[in-house]
């Protein structure tokens, strides 16, 4: 009987939707992105994660969140900053401020905040991948390169 209750509620288990917060930087007049994925347990809707993004950009301290974006680094560059609240099934690794942003994604967001992110080998496979999806999609989509790895 157990067994039988374990097999039901696993497709559920494997449905759950976590709410991440996707952080992009482009760099201004180019096709270079780096985006992270934070997960936050407490926060559980989309309203509370907008929340805590408008919370952290107007106090500067982002108690949920909390993220470092290193202006330093863009000396001489412009960066545009972008959060986006959404939806993932999909699991990711801690992000870590040191680690090399050496995986390239194509990371897609539907018009009802649902995130899909597929691993690629290089951004040029990307860009190549993103340029062959439908009108539609590529408005969705875009390519970057993160430093955590996806799970599932």
């Amino acid at each position: 009987m157990l067994a039988l209750l374990a097999l039901l509620s696993a497709p559920a288990l494997a449905e759950t939707r976590e709410v991440y917060l996707v952080a992009t930087v482009q760099l201004g007049g180019s096709n270079l992105a780096q985006s992270i994925f934070l997960h936050e347990p407490q926060i559980t809707t989309l309203e509370g994660c907008q929340e805590a993004v408008r919370v952290g950009q107007r106090d500067r301290d982002w108690l949920r969140y909390h993220h470092i974006f290193m202006r330093d680094r863009f000396q001489g560059f412009t960066g545009q900053l972008d959060y986006r609240c959404v939806f993932s099934e999909q699991v990711f690794s801690g992000w870590d401020d040191r680690a090399r942003y050496a995986q390239p994604y194509l990371i897609g967001i539907d018009e009802q905040a649902n995130l899909r992110i597929e691993r690629v080998a290089s951004l040029a496979q990307c860009s190549t991948k993103l340029a062959a999806l439908p009108a539609a999609r590529r408005a969705q989509s875009r390519c970057a390169m993160g430093n955590q790895r996806l799970r599932s």
